[in-house]
């Protein structure tokens, strides 16, 4: 494979190109030699790893006419996930997430002629089953523009999200199965962590959306609209669509992990309502045995009418221990009668009709699929997310 022999930590600079007849895959060293190249293709696709936006810009800047805000944008840097349009030019930067590795900035520069991703960190990235595809030069990568390709880029890096969100989606189940069964306090800080990465997530999706919103709202779509705009639009408004999805997906798990936190409280105050409980009952029924030994442990002369006739008499103290037995037994039973001996949340079962069964776990529809299976063929909307991979293949052959 052509990049086993690069060295993961050096640049690389490689250029797609697009002919009347195929797609031609070339390295270069630097960006002078891919862009002396460009005028041979339809349109290329500059795929830069481990260069600077800022140099990419320099390069620009001596070799092309770019509006100065686009490369200032460039030269400064985004540090935050968002889009811009300069008329023949638009920068959209992405904020990759992947399973175990480090949260990547990508910059892509959409041009009718020119598509360049830019990412400053090398080795490793989400666009190697894009070339792989372009590599095959199936017939309708083939005949496709700059648009398709752009969008083709900015769908992958979306799917690198996926794995990381079904990940979070399985790790709340547990968490929610375990609370269920008995609340832990060191599932509090787990769940908190797993809200701190959704709302982390957000913050690269939220402004992304809205910045594509707003490029929608400022295209004009009337008759002097050209094709490479109106073309340039629906990319756009698609992966608008796929940020949407995503964000979906991330305030769903958003919202589980802060129904997470409020079972762990409501269990947490429910086990400590259950230990008071049962000491207000100790307590309530050492209450009358305490005062009927109180009764009788005062110390008055047994002399006079009003003497306790219970102190000479033969059966006292047995009479004694049996009204404290009496006392304990009817207020035992009063609790029991009232519900409040056992579960107090235990409800009976009713004589009227049969109880509802639950549905088992194949009948629960995956919420992180049913949101991500409108797309490429996953299946209908609401339909079976099962479906969606053998959908998503015969889509792309």
């Amino acid at each position: 494979m052509e990049d086993a022999s690069a060295s993961a930590g050096s640049p690389r600079i490689e250029l797609f190109g697009w002919t009347e007849r195929g797609i031609e895959a070339r390295r270069f060293e630097g960006l002078e030699q891919a862009a002396a190249c460009a005028s041979d293709y339809r349109f290329i696709w500059l795929d830069l790893e481990g260069v600077s936006a800022a140099e990419y810009a320099a390069h620009l800047e001596r070799t092309t006419t770019v509006p100065p805000l686009a490369l200032d944008t460039l030269i400064e840097g985004v540090r935050r996930a968002g889009a811009d349009d300069f008329g023949d030019l638009t920068i959209v930067t992405m904020r990759s997430h992947t399973v175990g590795g480090p949260v990547e900035f990508i910059d892509l520069l959409l041009s009718p002629s020119v598509l360049t991703t830019i990412r400053e960190r090398a080795g490793g990235d989400c666009f190697e089953p894009v070339r792989m595809r372009l590599r095959e030069a199936a017939p309708r990568l083939v005949r496709a523009d700059a648009n398709v390709i752009f969008l083709l880029l900015a769908r992958q890096i979306c799917e690198a999200n996926r794995p990381l969100l079904e990940d979070y989606s399985r790790s709340l189940e547990r968490f929610e199965r375990a609370l269920v069964r008995r609340p832990d306090s060191t599932m509090l800080d787990r769940i908190h962590e797993h809200r701190r990465r959704l709302l982390f997530m957000r913050q690269g999706l939220a402004p992304l959306h809205e910045a594509l919103a707003n490029i929608q709202a400022s295209f004009s779509l009337g008759q002097h609209a050209s094709d490479e705009q109106r073309a340039r639009l629906a990319a756009l408004r698609e992966l608008q669509d796929e940020i949407g999805a995503l964000l979906d997906v991330v305030e769903f798990q958003k919202d589980s992990a802060q129904h997470l936190l409020d079972l762990y409280l409501n269990a947490a105050s429910m086990r400590l309502n259950e230990i008071l409980r049962i000491l207000t009952i100790i307590s309530v029924i050492f209450m009358p045995l305490t005062l009927i030994a109180g009764i009788y442990g005062m110390n008055f002369r047994d002399e006079g009418p009003w003497s306790m006739p219970e102190l000479h008499w033969r059966y006292g103290y047995p009479f004694a221990l049996g009204l404290m037995a009496a006392c304990a037994l009817s207020l035992l039973f009063f609790f029991r009668a009232k519900g409040w001996i056992g579960d107090p949340l235990r409800r009976r079962r009713s004589s009227v009709g049969p109880q509802p069964t639950a549905p088992s776990g194949d009948q629960l529809p995956n919420p992180l699929a049913a949101i991500l299976s409108r797309r490429r063929g996953r299946g209908p909307r609401g339909g079976d997310p099962s479906s969606a991979g053998e959908n998503r293949q015969k889509h792309w052959r």
